[in-house]
C-alpha cells in the first residue's frame, strides 16, 4: 500500500471549492474605504464614488473638480475554518515519537519496511516456493523464508505488550485523523482591481469606471473510503498475517507428523491464505465497504494508492466597465442627488472538480494550468445598473445619508459543470441586487461613517453569508495626511468580525493610500490588503 502523495495533499491547499445557487459579495476596491471599515455609501469621495454610491458624485467638496484613481488593488484571504493549519499538519513534527518525521512520513517509513524485502515481499516468495517445491530441503527452505518474514512482520506490525499499539495502528489512525480534520473546510480568496475617472458638479457630474472583481473559494472533499483504508489497513493485514501463520503452524505439524494434521488440513490453510479476503471489520470483501484484500491479493485502491476525496473549486469574476452620471434635485426645498451607473459586465464563472491522487479518467497526472482554468469556465456578457440617492443635512450639511443598490438587475450564471450534468452538479453564481445604506458626519479634520447591509448576500461558495454592519472613522490632517480606522461585523456569520487601519498620504493633489484589515480574534483567520493611487483637485 502507498500513501497519497504528500505534495498531492498540500497541493490541495491552494487549489480553490463550490455548491449551487451563490452570490457574489459587496466588496468594493478601495484603499481608503478599507481603512475605515468598509465604509463608503455615505463618505466615498470624488473618484470612489463610482464603486460605493453614484449619488454622492454630486456631493463632493466645493473645491473638487476631478478625480482619478489609477490603479486601485486589493485583496483579501480567508481562512475561517483552520484549512491552512489543518494541511500543514501534514508536513510537521509529529508527536507521536522524537524522530523529527511527521505522521504521513512515519507511516510510510513503518509501510515500506512491512512491504520491502523482508517483509510481504519475502512472504509472498515464500508462499509460492512452497507451492513450487518438490524436494523436502525445498520445502524446509520455504517454511524457515517464511517464518522469518512472519516474525518481522509481526515485529513491525504488530505489539508483543497488550498495552502497547503497534506503530501502523499508530500511524494509520494519526494520518486518518489529520486526513478527516481536512474534510470540508474552506478557503476564501477575493480580488480586485479598478480605475476611475471622476469629473464632479453640483448640477451635472460624469465618472468612467473599469474594474473586476473575483472571487475564489475551496475545499478537499475528504472519502470516508480514503480514511477507512488507513484505519482498516492493520486490521486487515493482521488478519492476513493469521493465515499465513495458520497455514506455516498446519505445515510444520504436517511435516513433523503431529497426529490429526492431513494433507487436506495443509490445503484448507493454503485456500484460506490464497482466497484470503477483507472487506472490513467482520466483513467479507465482496460485502464490505472498505475493500483491502481480495483473492490473497491486495484489492485495487488499497495497493496503488488510489483516493476517492476530491478537491473542488469555483470562483466567479465580473469585469465592468461603467459610466456614472449624477446630479442633485430639490425636491421640496431639499436638495437630494440620485445617480445612475449603466455598465457592461463580463462575468466568468469556474467551476472545478478534480480527484485527489491527481489523475484524470485516461489515468494521466492532471496538470492545473491556463487550459484548465478555460476548459471548466463559462463566460456571459450582460448589462446592469447601480442606483443611488444621497442627503445632506444640519446646520452646516455636516452630515450626510446615502443609499446605494448595485446590480439591480439579478441574473444567474451557470457553470460548465452544471450545464454538463444537466443540473445535477455543479454551480450557479448568482449577481443579485444588493442593497446598502450609510450615515456620516464631517468637520473640517474629522470624518465618521456607518454602513448597513439591508439585505443578507448569500456567498460565493462554502463560507457563511454575509450582511456587514460597518463603522469607520477618518482624521484628516491638513488634507495632507490621513490616519485612519475601522470595524466591521458580519451579522450573518459567527467569528468573522474584522479591525481596520489605513494611512493616506496626500501632498498637493497626489493621493496615496494604503488598507489594512484582519479578523478581530484570529488574524490568521481573514486578512487583506488594498492599495490605491490617484490624483484629485
Amino acid at each position: 500500500m502507498h500513501l497519497p502523495n504528500k505534495k498531492l495533499l498540500l497541493g490541495a491547499a491552494i487549489s480553490l471549492a463550490t455548491l449551487q445557487a451563490q452570490a457574489v459579495p459587496f466588496m468594493p476596491t478601495d484603499a481608503r474605504a478599507m481603512g475605515m471599515g468598509g465604509t463608503g455609501v455615505s463618505s466615498a469621495e470624488v473618484a470612489s464614488t463610482v464603486q460605493f454610491n453614484p449619488a454622492l458624485l454630486s456631493l463632493t467638496r466645493d473645491d473638487d473638480h476631478f478625480g482619478l484613481k489609477i490603479p486601485q488593488i486589493s485583496i483579501v484571504v480567508a481562512d475561517d475554518d483552520g484549512f491552512i493549519d489543518e494541511v500543514e499538519d501534514f508536513d510537521e513534527e509529529s508527536e507521536l515519537d522524537n524522530s523529527g518525521l511527521s505522521n504521513v512520513d512515519l507511516l510510510s517509513n513503518v509501510l515500506d519496511e512491512s512491504t520491502g524485502p523482508l517483509g510481504l515481499e519475502k512472504l509472498n516468495q515464500a508462499l509460492t516456493d512452497l507451492e513450487t517445491a518438490v524436494l523436502p530441503a525445498q520445502y524446509e527452505a520455504a517454511e524457515t523464508k517464511l517464518e522469518e518474514s512472519v516474525n518481522y512482520l509481526d515485529t513491525r506490525l504488530f505489539s508483543k505488550n497488550p498495552n502497547i499499539d503497534p506503530e501502523l495502528v499508530v500511524y494509520s489512525e494519526a494520518v486518518a485523523n489529520d486526513l478527516d480534520d481536512l474534510n470540508n473546510k474552506a478557503l476564501r480568496m477575493n480580488f480586485g482591481a479598478n480605475m476611475a475617472l471622476a469629473i464632479p458638479s453640483k448640477k451635472f457630474s460624469l465618472a468612467l469606471s473599469a474594474g473586476g472583481q473575483g472571487t475564489f473559494s475551496g475545499r478537499v472533499l475528504v472519502s470516508s473510503d480514503d480514511s477507512d483504508i488507513l484505519r482498516r489497513y492493520p486490521d486487515a493485514t493482521s488478519k492476513y498475517l493469521t493465515a499465513v501463520a495458520n497455514l506455516q503452524s498446519t505445515l510444520k505439524d504436517f511435516n513433523d507428523g503431529v497426529g490429526g494434521v492431513s494433507a487436506q488440513d495443509v490445503a484448507d490453510a493454503e485456500e484460506a491464505v490464497s482466497d484470503f479476503a477483507y472487506g472490513g471489520p467482520n466483513r467479507p470483501a465482496d460485502e464490505g465497504d472498505t475493500i483491502i484484500f481480495e483473492n490473497g491479493d491486495l484489492a485495487e485502491g488499497a495497493d496503488d494508492g488510489s483516493l476517492n476525496s476530491q478537491v473542488e473549486m469555483v470562483g466567479v469574476a465580473i469585469a465592468d466597465l461603467g459610466l456614472t452620471a449624477s446630479r442633485v434635485f430639490n425636491i421640496k426645498g431639499h436638495d437630494i442627488a440620485f445617480g445612475v451607473t449603466p455598465k457592461l459586465q463580463k462575468v466568468t464563472v469556474f467551476d472545478y472538480l478534480y480527484d485527489l491522487d491527481g489523475e484524470d479518467e485516461n489515468g494521466n497526472e492532471v496538470e492545473f494550468d491556463g487550459d484548465t482554468i478555460t476548459e471548466n469556465s463559462e463566460e456571459y456578457t450582460e448589462i446592469n445598473v447601480d442606483l443611488g440617492a444621497a442627503y445632506q443635512f444640519g446646520a452646516e450639511k455636516q452630515f450626510q445619508a446615502g443609499l446605494v443598490v448595485k446590480n439591480l438587475l439579478g441574473k444567474e450564471f451557470e457553470s460548465p459543470r452544471y450545464v454538463e450534468s444537466n443540473g445535477t452538479a455543479g454551480t450557479i453564481v448568482e449577481v443579485s441586487p444588493q442593497v446598502r445604506a450609510g450615515i456620516s458626519h464631517k468637520t473640517s479634520w474629522t470624518k465618521v461613517a456607518f454602513d448597513l447591509d439591508l439585505m443578507e448576500n448569500d456567498p460565493v461558495a462554502f463560507e457563511d453569508p454575509t450582511q456587514y454592519a460597518s463603522i469607520g472613522a477618518e482624521l484628516n490632517v491638513w488634507r495632507t495626511l490621513q490616519l485612519r480606522a475601522g470595524y466591521r461585523a458580519n451579522l450573518a456569520g459567527s467569528d468573522q468580525d474584522v479591525v481596520t487601519a489605513g494611512l493616506g498620504i496626500s501632498p498637493l493633489a497626489v493621493h496615496l493610500d494604503i488598507g489594512l484589515m484582519a479578523n478581530a480574534s484570529d488574524p490568521e483567520k481573514e486578512a487583506g490588503i488594498a492599495l490605491e493611487f490617484g490624483v484629485e483637485f
